[in-house]
């Protein structure tokens, strides 16, 4: 069986309309293309994906692509069963709605090759946006429409922040030894719980394991009109507490000091957007006060944010 140095991941749900555009700008790096191979793991699309796909697979006989259908419905299980899958030494994740940019794949290979202490590394996601920008829209939402940007400078992650999963890689014994991302946890079909990076990345650090930022292994990330919508907003906040409260079940101290940390940081954001308000952008006070209670009421009540 061919080994490769490196498998280029992509966890796809309906998203044809920019399957094709990810691949190309994998397929146009400058990279060795025997050294790398390319896994599609679709999650019971119900578009037309699959069709792509398989006419893509047709259309290029010698590249070392292909693609499998996951049918446990969400992100964990897709992205577990990339790690499964995968032939190359080192996994890199992209999504499916992303935009390689030059040098993608030799920023991450040349990386893990002259660090061999690091573990695994995050690059940065910076968003397109497909329409309109909302008048309430502030850096408070960056994490909604996916932007992941700690400076130009190479550097060390130690929990405050970790790498986002449009652009992570990791070393596949990562898997073997760590074990694989938390299947209670992530979205699964329109249900948008969060946390299954969070909770992988905090078992890295705990291990003593290092990541690293990439400024250099950048990503371009879609963001269409849906991710405006206010319903949206609500199920991708409730998510964030809902995942946070799953992946703190059975620990009663750090799920305590969680709820005090969210109704803190709600206080902060009720002072913190007094700011908009003095500048009469009320829109944006609003939405990111009600950002903040809806991430409480997630914690409150897991079950709603599935």
């Amino acid at each position: 069986m061919k080994s490769f140095q490196l498998t280029v991941a992509i966890c796809s749900y309906n998203r044809a309309r920019f399957i094709l555009q990810a691949l190309d700008s994998l397929y146009a790096q400058d990279f060795d293309q025997e050294a790398f191979e390319v896994v599609v793991v679709d999650n019971n699309s119900t578009d037309n994906t699959l069709e792509l796909l398989a006419t893509y697979k047709t259309q290029h006989p010698a590249r070392h692509f292909r693609y499998v259908t996951e049918p446990s419905q969400g992100v964990a299980y897709t992205r577990n069963r990339c790690a499964r899958e995968a032939k190359g030494a080192i996994i890199a994740y992209m999504d499916d709605d992303c935009i390689a940019q030059p040098g993608w794949l030799k920023g991450i290979a040349e990386f893990f090759a002259t660090h061999l202490d690091v573990y695994s590394v995050g690059g940065k996601i910076e968003p397109y946006f497909l329409t309109g920008i909302p008048d309430w829209y502030s850096k408070y939402f960056f994490g909604l429409v996916g932007r992941f940007d700690q400076g130009e400078n190479i550097k060390p992650l130690t929990g405050q922040r970790y790498p986002c999963g449009a652009n992570m890689a990791f070393r596949k014994e990562v898997f073997t030894e760590l074990g694989y991302f938390n299947e209670a946890l992530g979205r699964s079909g329109k249900g948008l719980l969060a946390n299954e990076e969070k909770d992988i990345y905090l078992r890295l650090l705990a291990a003593g394991k290092k990541v690293y930022y990439l400024p250099h292994v950048a990503v371009l990330h879609a963001v269409e009109s849906n991710k405006f919508d206010k319903n949206y907003v609500y199920r991708h906040s409730m998510g964030i507490g809902g995942g946070e409260r799953l992946r703190l079940k059975n620990q009663p101290v750090a799920l305590l000091k969680k709820f005090v940390e969210y109704f803190l940081k709600w206080g902060y954001a009720i002072v913190y957007g007094i700011g908009f308000l003095l500048k009469g952008q009320w829109s944006k006070f609003y939405m990111l006060e009600r950002f903040r209670w809806w991430v409480i009421e997630g914690f409150l009540y897991p079950n709603r944010a599935r």
